[in-house]
């Protein structure tokens, strides 16, 4: 089982577990199995936001780059060029990366790779706006990018309902590197109606466990439409990758109760490969890993 809870609290603090406790409706024992999983998920997306953003700041970097040398370079110090029409935050934080290595003069692949991904979002924020003919080579896949498309980039709410999806994302890295729970949605408003009209409702807050589920749900399906819209490639080898397959798990109602019934943590005692042949079909039904163990060595079977 997990570590007592007593000793779990003074890890994580009581306000913390207090937390799960409290929206998942749950013991203390439950509490930290799903503190466990939200772990597990934050890692498995982070591996998928790492992805985006590597894809994305690469993508706005070329065509910047090409877009102000007259397509001679795809990796120029566009910034430099731009400056004049730069919001002040923007050059302030590149003139915060290279004031970070004075002793050094940085390529622009070299400060490309030191900005957050903070910064780019807001820097597809600004180019929509301000460049919005390179909205289409940035996001080639996307549906506002298609020729003769209805709607398109140049109509202002669909391009701000794209990039609100964006910026969900951007939201979602910045709660995982604060330790935030990541199954504890707040609500996501459609911004691209014009003043005085508000904003309007476009997924209410997540409150149990099945309303979470539905959010991850979703979140999955905005991410998979940002990075194919940059690369329907990376997308299709991200579906089909085993980690991405253990996020599924992970966000099933299976995946939820193996952590929430403390079943991902492994016995100590051992079976052979023959006696887990005879007993797999009650193996995957107990959703329990089991160690394995014979004269070759020893291996985890973890049941789907």
């Amino acid at each position: 089982m997990h570590p007592p809870a007593q000793i779990f609290e003074k890890i994580v603090s009581k306000p913390r577990l207090d937390s799960y406790k409290g929206y998942w409706k749950v013991d203390a024992d439950k509490a930290i199995g799903l503190y466990i999983w939200n772990g597990e998920i934050c890692a498995e997306v982070s591996k998928l936001l790492c992805y985006f953003e590597i894809s994305l700041r690469n993508s706005i970097h070329r065509e910047l780059s090409l877009n102000t040398t007259r397509q001679v370079s795809s990796s120029a110090h566009w910034w430099d060029t731009l400056s004049p029409s730069l919001k002040p935050t923007t050059r302030q934080r590149v003139a915060d990366v290279r004031s970070a290595v004075p002793h050094m003069v940085l390529s622009p692949d070299e400060i490309v790779s030191r900005l957050s991904f903070g910064f780019w979002p807001n820097i597809l924020s600004w180019l929509a706006k301000q460049r919005t003919g390179l909205m289409p080579k940035i996001l080639p896949a996307h549906p506002l990018s298609v020729p003769g498309a209805t709607p398109n980039w140049w109509q202002a709410p669909a391009r701000q309902r794209a990039l609100d999806e964006i910026f969900e994302l951007k939201e979602v890295r910045n709660r995982i590197a604060h330790h935030e729970p990541l199954w504890k949605f707040s609500d996501v408003f459609d911004t691209s109606p014009q003043q005085p009209t508000p904003p309007s409702l476009v997924c209410p807050a997540s409150n149990d466990e099945a309303t979470t589920l539905q959010r991850f749900a979703r979140l999955l399906q905005v991410y998979d439409q940002a990075v194919s819209s940059l690369s329907p490639d990376l997308h299709a080898y991200i579906r089909a990758s085993s980690w991405r397959a253990r996020l599924d798990f992970l966000l099933s109602p299976r995946g939820l109760e193996r952590y929430k019934n403390g079943l991902h943590v492994v016995e100590p005692a051992a079976i052979t490969p023959e006696e887990l042949g005879g007993q797999f079909a009650t193996l995957v039904q107990q959703n329990r890993p089991v160690r394995l163990l014979d004269v070759n060595g020893g291996g985890i079977f973890i049941p789907a």
